[in-house]
């Protein structure tokens, strides 16, 4: 089993197990590690605590209305996620309330850990059902043992085996939870962010292998389904199951005629070593020098709209340092602090010629919805061939306004 220490999945701050006492009300019976959470007789200074259980025991143990669902509550630093259930029977008031918690930082991704909060609520539940192990355990401290395997396995291993009794046992495995895609387009460019080609298996599907071997950082999706000689729409599919296992992500069709800006993020590039470190080894052409990291953040902050990368790289003699200006900008793009600058074309009016030399849907899609990576790639040209375009609708038949943004 790998360990979880370079997992992305959220790790546990705290394991604990609460009931609603009939004389108590609601109260923590065991947590894993021990006194991180504050209680009604916790003694010592409150600033060590992770949180007061005082402060969050309506959610942890909350009225029938909200038992037998999922239910998640924030402190100012952390966050907690239960599944309270409620039994009806033979029990002192008729009813027995119990939740089994885990405590996260508060800015944690807790949709991996939804099913195994569910399951662990369900095994008791049978257990108490069946045997009264919750309520009238044969062996107290079993709870105890059950959380401190629980937040070790978890934390180290992200799955474990707890036998409990004769007939029930927690089988348990964290799956990483991913979200869907966003929609693939025809002008996306896919970027790989492992080696495919040696994850490659022999059951994978054939559109996939096939796609695969055109994703450089280059192509745009509507080429390579061109190169790898699939139907558009099945080459869209496979590069949206990349997308779902987060191996590729998308960027921008590369041109010198493309423009850029900075976001504020730009702040990490010169603040995080590992980052700087990054950047010069990614950008710089092999064989060549490694700019100093003033000059490189010196190149970026020169990107600005209205200016395309073909002028920038000519204003500062970009050739002339070693850098690759496709991979520069990727970098840029890859890391969030770069933007791309989109132009979007609107035809104001027009008198349609009979005989335009451009396609005749083409006046259909200047709107100003569509922008000129998606023209390009509809049409199968570049940037200077749609400008040559507008030219002539300009001088002919209509005024052409072009929007960045």
């Amino acid at each position: 089993m790998a360990s979880n220490g370079d997992s992305f999945l959220p790790r546990i701050q705290s394991v604990f197990y609460a009931t609603f006492d009939v004389r108590q009300g609601p109260k923590i019976v065991f947590q894993v590690p021990e006194a991180l959470i504050a209680g009604s007789f916790s003694s010592g200074a409150i600033a060590k605590y992770l949180f007061h259980f005082d402060d969050v025991s309506k959610f942890v143990i909350p009225p029938s209305a909200l038992c037998g669902r999922l239910v998640t509550c924030a402190t100012k630093d952390h966050r907690i996620i239960g599944f309270p259930v409620e039994l009806l029977g033979k029990y002192e008031r008729n009813y027995f309330r119990y939740n089994l918690c885990f405590v996260f930082e508060r800015q944690a991704d807790l949709s991996c850990y939804e099913p195994i909060v569910r399951k662990i609520a369900r095994v008791f539940t049978a257990c108490e059902e069946e045997s009264a192990f919750l309520s009238n355990p044969s062996s107290p401290m079993a709870m105890l043992a059950i959380l401190e395997q629980l937040y070790e396995d978890l934390n180290s291993y992200s799955e474990t085996s707890i036998p409990i009794d004769a007939f029930n046992s927690l089988e348990l495995k964290i799956f990483p939870f991913y979200p869907n895609p966003p929609p693939v387009r025809d002008w996306d460019v896919p970027l790989a962010l492992i080696n495919l080609a040696k994850r490659v298996e022999s059951n994978w599907d054939l559109t996939i292998v096939k796609v695969i071997k055109h994703i450089d950082g280059v192509n745009h999706v509507s080429r390579i389904a061109y190169l790898a000689d699939c139907d558009l729409d099945l080459t869209r599919e496979a590069v949206s199951h990349l997308l779902y296992y987060q191996v590729i992500m998308t960027i921008d069709i590369f041109q010198y005629s493309n423009m850029y800006t900075l976001r504020k993020s730009i702040q990490w590039l010169a603040d995080e070593q590992h980052v700087r470190d990054e950047c010069g080894l990614y950008v710089t052409k092999p064989g060549r020098r490694i700019p100093d990291f003033p000059k490189l953040l010196h190149l970026y902050s020169r990107l600005k709209p209205g200016k395309s990368v073909y002028e920038w790289a000519e204003d500062h003699d970009v050739i002339s340092l070693g850098v690759d200006m496709r991979r520069f900008v990727s970098f840029g793009v890859i890391k969030g602090f770069l933007r791309r600058i989109h132009r979007y074309p609107i035809l104001i009016n027009t008198s349609q010629s009979t005989f335009p030399p451009y396609p005749k849907d083409f006046l259909d899609l200047l709107d100003g919805e569509h922008h000129s990576d998606e023209l390009g790639a509809r049409f199968e040209v570049g940037w200077p061939v749609l400008e040559a375009w507008l030219g002539s609708i300009a001088e002919s038949e209509g005024r052409v306004e072009v929007i960045y943004r």
